[in-house]
């Protein structure tokens, strides 16, 4: 939607800014994040399941209230992960397509994607601004 907002707002412009401002501003979001993940530490999740136990609590310790109780946390965050291991042990790819309701969701699913970039709505929303920019 901002994307949306700059283009309209630009598209007036006499010189080459006019999407020179719209596609540098595409760059913001990525390198704010960039650096964001920088000073993002490890989830206590992705620590216990990488065999980091210890680390694990520490950070569950530095995540949450004084007085909580973390180990605990990170017990029952190993224990679902086991579980988690456990039923997926015996899964594949082909089990979209397998079972009937798991084939109409994989297919619907993947009609829906197709069909929202198939729809060019991007490129009508780009029409519909330069159109109504030219006839003022």
């Amino acid at each position: 939607m901002i994307g949306t907002i700059v283009d309209w707002a630009t598209a007036k412009r006499p010189d080459k800014s006019a999407y020179l401002i719209p596609l540098g501003l595409i760059y913001v979001v990525p390198f704010v994040l960039s650096v964001g993940m920088i000073f993002i530490p490890e989830s206590p999740r992705w620590l216990i399941l990488n065999n980091r136990y210890e680390e694990g609590v520490k950070s569950l310790a530095w995540l949450r209230p004084d007085g909580f109780d973390a180990a605990a946390e990170a017990a029952e965050i190993r224990a679902a992960i086991e579980k988690e291991k456990e039923l997926s042990s015996g899964v594949s790819v082909l089990d979209m397509f397998k079972n009937p309701v798991d084939r109409r969701r994989t297919f619907l699913a993947v009609c829906a994607v197709t069909l929202q970039a198939a729809s060019g709505s991007m490129f009508i929303i780009g029409r519909i601004h330069s159109t109504s920019s030219t006839c003022k």
